[in-house]
């Protein structure tokens, strides 16, 4: 395969949908034909059979790191390594996900984020997703309460600026002073808000919708539960039809039987899969160093010293496999949520997320078992399973 002309056959999982027997044509990069026409293939042109599932590429729009690298890490490097690492875990595209800092280390993440954007290896940075430093001390999870800020509209018009374009989500917490001005704002500007690290409840996060919420980051994590006597800001996501919430499906953050709850209530098109990975999913258990705080890793969960959950050690390949797995979440709902979904708030839509005639060559092809055996960026094969 490569940058050329080729087709791939077997069968596609798109459009929350599985369609069996398919032909797909990639030429320069781009999908000119996906059908199963068979009558129309070329015999001079090479056409590569799939044993399994081919999907679009997954594309993860939280997350931190990857592979022992972070993103506010501050180096080019870190953000290079992240990129060419991406692909084998059927990550296509991406969105630099930052964590409370001081604003001289928030403008080196963007200014990086904004390079990364125009570079052309490994997985695509389709923007950043700014998280912190306008959220609430109360739930700081692993991020640090010192560099937590009430949110100043002058504050985020000179970020907006600076990031000329690239920020795509914003996590913030609602019920802080001047939110709704800096909601507003973000919103004229055609960035996503999601309610995160908060402490709001239901009637200040009806008053952000009005100003442009949209979205519930990491959903049950870093934020009120659920109550039947004072009703929190996990019952307004549940019960505004309006809020797109985000899952860690990893068996630590949300229990199983409450995603497929979650999943039943909501349906495939308001959720989205994401990793929120701090870069420690290849590193061995025990002690490390992410983000300036001490973190303890013990099969696959991450905490810090007083056992408060920080980060994950998940990537998106694995979120599908547990919610294929574990959440009774059909297949093709699960690639949606991992695909087009993010497509969407990254404002790619219109050429990510789905196997159609006009989209990125961008596919992961998964084993019967749901392992990334191939990704593909670009029409160019970036990663291969040995």
């Amino acid at each position: 395969m490569g940058r050329n002309h080729f087709y791939l056959a077997g069968t596609v999982v798109t459009d929350k949908s599985i369609f069996e027997n398919m032909i797909i044509e990639i030429r320069d990069g781009k999908i000119i034909y996906a059908g199963n026409n068979h009558e129309t293939i070329r015999e001079d042109l090479p056409c590569y059979q799939a044993a399994g599932w081919i999907c679009p590429g997954f594309i993860d729009s939280h997350i931190h790191g990857v592979n022992g690298f972070d993103f506010m890490d501050g180096t080019k490097e870190g953000f290079n390594c992240i990129r060419e690492g991406l692909p084998q875990f059927g990550v296509t595209s991406f969105l630099a996900t930052s964590r409370a800092a001081p604003l001289e280390d928030i403008k080196t993440f963007l200014l990086l984020g904004k390079q990364a954007v125009q570079e052309q290896s490994g997985a695509e940075c389709l923007g950043v997703h700014l998280e912190g430093p306008w959220i609430n001390p109360k739930y700081q999870g692993a991020q640090k309460a010192e560099y937590m800020l009430n949110p100043v509209l002058k504050d985020a018009e000179s970020i907006l600026n600076f990031a000329e374009g690239t920020i795509r989500i914003v996590t913030l917490a609602p019920e802080l002073p001047n939110s709704l001005e800096v909601i507003k704002l973000l919103h004229k500007n055609n960035v996503a808000v999601s309610a995160g690290h908060t402490d709001a409840s239901y009637e200040e996060i009806e008053k952000a919708v009005r100003s442009g919420l949209s979205r519930i980051t990491h959903f049950f994590n870093a934020m009120a539960p659920i109550s039947h006597r004072k009703i929190t800001v996990s019952f307004a996501a549940l019960y505004l039809n309006s809020l797109h919430c985000e899952l860690i499906a990893d068996g630590f953050h949300v229990h199983p039987k409450m995603i497929e709850w979650l999943f039943r209530l909501k349906g495939a098109d308001h959720l989205t899969l994401i990793s929120d990975c701090t870069g420690t999913n290849q590193l061995p258990d025990g002690r490390h160093l992410i983000g300036g705080k001490t973190v303890f890793k013990q099969d696959g969960k991450v905490t810090l010293e007083n056992g408060s959950l920080a980060g994950s050690s998940l990537t998106l390949n694995r979120a599908v496999q547990y919610a294929v797995r574990n959440c009774a979440i059909p297949l093709e709902d699960a690639v949606h949520m991992a695909s087009y979904n993010p497509a969407q708030v990254c404002g790619v839509a219109n050429r990510k997320g789905k196997i159609a005639a006009g989209y990125d060559a961008d596919l992961v092809i998964l084993t019967d078992d749901l392992e990334v055996e191939t990704t593909i960026v670009g029409g160019d094969v970036i990663f291969q399973r040995k």
